[in-house]
């Protein structure tokens, strides 16, 4: 049986093969009952390899629509404009530098919507790298201080 090291119990055989298949594709198809312990390993395996975090789930358990989850904070990069604008013209989302979330879509879209979305998401131009904007500067007396960092200029 395959064994995490978080967790006290092995996966079942069902999620065991959801797994494995978004390993293969990028992206975890988490339409099951309990879906906790399948995205909790899932995000595991992408914060590990540092890839997005995309799955999709159910609204309830007999709904015909889904919601589609993509977080980039598995990575240490951040989407960019051009990156939020490509997912927003996937299918209307709510999209942050650092994650985005489709609602309402029906089961059937969620496969290809999240394929789409990964594909997009670890595109070169669509992301940069999540810099701090504070700098630490540690003065004569020894005390610590947060000091903004300067603009760059264009």
């Amino acid at each position: 049986m395959l064994r995490y090291g978080f967790m006290a119990a092995p996966l079942p055989p069902r999620d065991r093969r959801r797994l494995r298949l978004a390993h293969e594709n990028g992206y975890l198809d988490a339409t099951c009952r309990d879906n906790r312990a399948i995205v909790k390993a899932h995000g595991l395996w992408c914060w590990r390899l540092k890839v997005p975090m995309v799955w999709f789930e159910r609204h309830s358990p007999r709904s015909r629509f889904g919601c589609l989850h993509l977080e980039m904070l598995t990575t240490p990069h951040m989407l960019t404009g051009a990156g939020q604008a490509a997912l927003k013209t996937l299918d209307p989302a709510k999209v942050s530098p650092h994650d985005a979330l489709w609602e309402r879509v029906p089961l059937p879209q969620l496969d290809k919507l999240a394929h789409a979305a990964f594909r997009a998401a670890v595109q070169p131009q669509n992301y940069r790298l999540n810099r701090a904007t504070a700098r630490i500067d540690a003065g004569a007396k020894k005390i610590l201080k947060l000091v903004p960092r300067k603009a760059a200029s264009a």
